[in-house]
């Protein structure tokens, strides 16, 4: 019996033993699922989108770029698969391809770790094209904030979402809506890159300083002299009168001028000269392009007595009368999505509007834009036909009238209405190049006539003309036309009749004013006197503008075909004798230039020259196969355009301009810095040019 226990506690000691014998051999065994040859799949991402989400055009493809990281050594292969073949497919080698219009997702799986995986949106539809930044270059202090806005285009993309990166985290930081916080002195670009892997982006550098420590001024001398009165004589004159006398000569005063109440003094006039008779009072006189304009806010200073004082130049007041006619149907309404009807006068500043009787059925109300502008707008439905006038009388801040008359003509269908017509023209003048005397030339105008209401079909019957003038029914309008090489005033007659009632009819008169044209040519000089040619299209433009009349021309350098001669730089256009503004505008640059109440005259050369605030710069190529003058538009990182070929020209600034040309089937890019200042430039840049 006691052997027979004794010979059970020994099987149950031997039991003991061999569980735990196997549960350690158990334990020693290599999990070779979880950790093969050692190794741990921890993150499957792609290196080659800023998120997760792709937007691809129908029939375009994509490749994804995998990044595995793992632990030890293990496999970093993957596999693909796709939510919805019918929108997007991909390949073994990651090569996604947009089928139809649709949304789906690819997963990137780890071969070695099933459950390790990165899943991206796709979604087929239109993808970024281009974004930009409100800023390209900006400087900080450290500890300060600022908030870059980002612009999509287009507007209609699937995705116009962007993730904000900066290149160097200690000097600023960015949020996700764009925020930047500067943290320490240095250099950082800021970049916004479309969130649908399109690859747009654009960026901004930012120059982080030192916070500063103000220290206290020195003490003012006992009687400083000041400019004690700023009185605008004119729009070239300037007088100035100082607290005490002090011997200065034009080098020390700075005339500076803006649109009044906008932004800050950024246009430098040029002196022609500066006098005085006791060193008080002192007389300073601008150059003819860069006189003043009425409501123009002007700083004048004297930086070696730190003293400045301003003024508003302000005309008379002047007094205008203009009209305009509004044509109706019976039951038209208006401030609806379609069709929102008002009045908005050039005033200067906030004007006090008079408003006379209106049609049946309509009203109006002042609409305020911003704090220096308002306008009528009109409201409500035309409830009756037939012919309605609106006086409206306008004061503005700087006391100038307009009297301004709305004809309101509302037709049914037993009225017609039809608008008097007045147009103008003017005779080229004669090319002496040619050999074309006076009179070869003519004005050829035509003017619509265009009638509504009655059956809206009609016949046309000239009641009176000038023997120059014809009238060609078309349709359901008709044509008033004139050709003639005398200057004058003409006018047809036309009575417009119903063709299924003639006791429905109404009268139009078309009137054609035409003018002697004057030759006038201009030339566009930088401040070293190259004239500028080779422009970027729609960077420099020219308008013109009568002083004394209602009629306005303007002038597009590049789009007015044989206006402009973008080899030599010259513009010239036919006017009639008058006084006229002359505007350049460089759109690139964001430069202005003005010829005031230019005289126009057939007993004058009628020859101008503006001189723009630009520099000439020659662009040289490094690269043997491709010169610089086959190169098309230069621009900057934002998108904007500095030139053409191998001409720039360039206001003081540092800039980063790329440019792309094609030759014999190769595509090559260049890349040119260039700084400009007043004083230091260089005439020739040379661009690196490398084939892609």
């Amino acid at each position: 019996m006691k052997e027979r226990r004794r010979n059970s506690r020994v099987r149950r000691i031997l039991a003991w033993v061999i569980a735990a014998a196997v549960a350690v051999s158990i334990l020693t065994i290599p999990q070779t699922e979880s950790y093969a040859a050692g190794g741990k799949v921890t993150k499957v991402a792609v290196s080659n989108l800023p998120a997760k989400q792709l937007t691809l055009k129908k029939g375009k493809t994509f490749t994804l770029k995998p990044k595995v990281t793992v632990t030890g050594k293990i496999s970093k292969k993957v596999t693909y698969k796709t939510s919805n073949k019918k929108v997007v497919a991909v390949n073994a080698k990651g090569k996604i391809t947009a089928k139809k219009k649709g949304t789906a997702k690819i997963y990137v799986i780890s071969k070695a770790d099933k459950k390790k995986k990165c899943t991206i949106t796709v979604t087929v539809g239109k993808p970024v094209t281009k974004v930009k930044l409100n800023k390209t270059k900006s400087t900080m202090t450290v500890g300060k904030k600022q908030t870059l806005k980002a612009t999509v285009t287009p507007k209609k993309a699937s995705s116009r979402a962007v993730v904000w990166k900066s290149s160097n985290k200690k000097v600023a930081t960015v949020t996700s809506k764009g925020v930047v916080k500067a943290k320490k002195a240095g250099t950082v670009t800021i970049t916004a890159i479309a969130k649908d892997g399109s690859g747009k982006k654009a960026a901004c550098k930012i120059t982080v300083k030192k916070k500063t420590t103000v220290k206290p001024a020195d003490p003012e001398p006992t009687a400083p002299t000041v400019i004690k009165s700023l009185t605008i004589l004119g729009n070239a004159d300037i007088q100035v009168v100082l607290s005490a006398k002090q011997a200065l000569k034009a080098s020390d005063f700075t005339v500076s001028s803006k649109v009044n109440g906008y932004g800050k003094y950024v246009r430098k006039c040029v002196l022609d000269s500066v006098t005085t008779t006791d060193q008080i009072t002192y007389r300073i006189h601008l150059n003819r392009q860069d006189v003043l304009f009425n409501s123009n806010m002007v700083q004048v200073s004297v930086p070696k007595l730190k003293t400045s004082k301003e003024a508003v130049y302000r005309k008379a007041a002047s007094t205008i009368t203009t009209s305009e006619v509004k044509i109706f149907a019976k039951g038209d309404g208006f401030n609806t999505k379609k069709d929102v009807t008002y009045y908005k006068p050039d005033i200067s500043g906030l004007a006090v509007f008079t408003v006379g009787e209106l049609p049946p059925g309509v009203s109006y109300k002042e609409v305020q834009t911003g704090s220096n502008s308002n306008y009528l707008e009109f409201t409500g439905v035309l409830t009756a036909s037939g012919i309605y006038t609106t006086k409206i009388d306008v004061v503005d801040e700087l006391g100038n009238k307009i009297h301004h008359t709305i004809t309101w003509k509302v037709w049914d269908d037993q009225t017609i209405v039809a608008e008097d017509i007045i147009q103008y023209g003017n005779l080229k003048n004669p090319d002496a190049a040619a050999g074309k005397p006076d009179g070869a030339y003519t004005s050829k105008e035509d003017a619509q006539i265009l009638p509504r209401g009655g059956s809206s079909t009609y016949t046309y019957e000239v009641v009176s003309k000038a023997d120059c003038m014809e009238l060609t029914p078309d349709g359901f309008y008709a044509y008033g036309t004139i050709d003639t090489s005398q200057a004058g005033t003409y006018t047809m007659k036309v009575k417009i009749t119903d063709k299924k009632d003639s006791s429905i009819f109404t009268y139009c008169t078309v009137t054609f004013v035409i003018a002697k044209g004057i030759r006038v040519n201009g030339t566009f000089v930088d401040l070293d006197g190259h004239k500028i040619k080779n422009t970027v299209s729609d960077t420099f433009l020219c308008y013109i503008k009568s002083r004394w009349t209602d009629r306005a021309y303007s002038i597009d350098l590049k789009k007015e075909i044989g206006k402009y001669n973008s080899s030599t730089g010259t513009v010239y256009f036919d006017v009639p004798e008058g006084n006229y503004d002359i505007r350049v505008v460089n759109k690139a640059g964001g430069v202005e230039k003005y010829l005031e109440n230019y005289t126009v005259s057939a007993s004058t050369s009628n020859n101008y020259q503006i001189v723009l605030p630009l520099y000439q710069i020659t662009v040289a190529s490094d690269n043997t196969a491709l010169g610089a003058s086959s190169f098309g538009e230069w621009e900057e990182a934002d998108g904007t355009l500095r030139g053409k070929g191998e001409y720039l020209y360039l206001p003081v600034g540092n800039y980063t301009l790329t440019s792309t040309a094609e030759k014999n089937g190769v595509t090559y890019q260049a890349t040119l810095k260039i700084s400009v200042t007043n004083t230091t430039r260089a005439n020739m840049v040379t661009a690196h040019v490398v084939a892609q």
